[in-house]
């Protein structure tokens, strides 16, 4: 997270059993197509203890390989992970309760946010003494600069690349009829906008705990079943 590691722990402590939960619901109130979506929750508690591991690293001194290979599995969800779940999510929702269309349309697009994440992500596996997290004024800053990857540097540095990364998480979401899975695309557009405007400097750690925090949200919708019977 983009505090500290105790609070990036606390938060993973907090998100996994959350999202192993919402997952038992989903799958309890027959809800298969949402089992996705109601994993995010725990996927993220999971990047979370990773960046906890990361700070605990970086403050004794970058503890060589460990630094870098906790770093290289935060960056995993950062760069790869999340371009690729959250489509695939949107997917599964979309083939119970969209058009043909629409299915057709988001497995397209998951099927390209797939080649692209795994594209963005592999150039760092080869090249892993280029990953050096730091502390930028009290932030997490992974510094990959020197990475000569046309692709990364594309999502990284132009603004048009940095909206098509956005888009292939944030579309598939909001295109959906399920209002209230619309509506968690519309919250994590909104934290991208606050991230991108107050620490872009630190864009990754900073937004990836807001969208940890967000995920919370998803509990309620794959609960509203039970909610409703109750």
């Amino acid at each position: 997270m983009c505090f500290s590691a105790s609070a990036s722990f606390t938060a993973s402590a907090i998100l996994i059993p959350l999202g192993i939960y919402s997952t038992h619901i989903a799958r309890k109130t027959d809800q298969p197509s949402y089992v996705p979506l109601a994993m995010v929750p725990m996927f993220f508690g999971i990047q979370q203890l990773i960046e906890g591991f990361v700070w605990t690293f970086v403050k004794h001194d970058s503890v060589e390989p460990w630094t870098r290979i906790s770093s290289l599995g935060f960056l995993f969800f950062a760069y790869c992970f999340w371009m690729i779940w959250i489509p695939w999510s949107a997917y599964a929702i979309a083939r119970v309760h969209e058009s043909s269309a629409l299915r057709h349309r988001l497995k397209w697009v998951a099927i390209v946010a797939t080649v692209l994440g795994i594209a963005f992500y592999v150039p760092l596996l080869f090249s892993p003494p280029l990953v050096q997290p730091n502390l930028t004024t009290g932030r997490m800053l992974y510094d990959i600069s020197g990475l000569h990857s046309v692709i990364h540097n594309f999502v990284t540095t132009e603004p048009v690349g940095e909206m098509i990364y956005w888009a292939f998480i944030v579309l598939p979401l909001v295109v959906l009829r399920d209002k209230a899975v619309k509506l968690f695309g519309v919250l994590i557009f909104v934290s991208i906008f606050l991230t991108w405007l107050t620490y872009a400097a630190t864009f990754n750690s900073v937004w990836c705990f807001y969208c940890a925090i967000l995920s919370i949200y998803v509990i309620w919708i794959v609960n509203r079943p039970t909610l409703k019977t109750a």
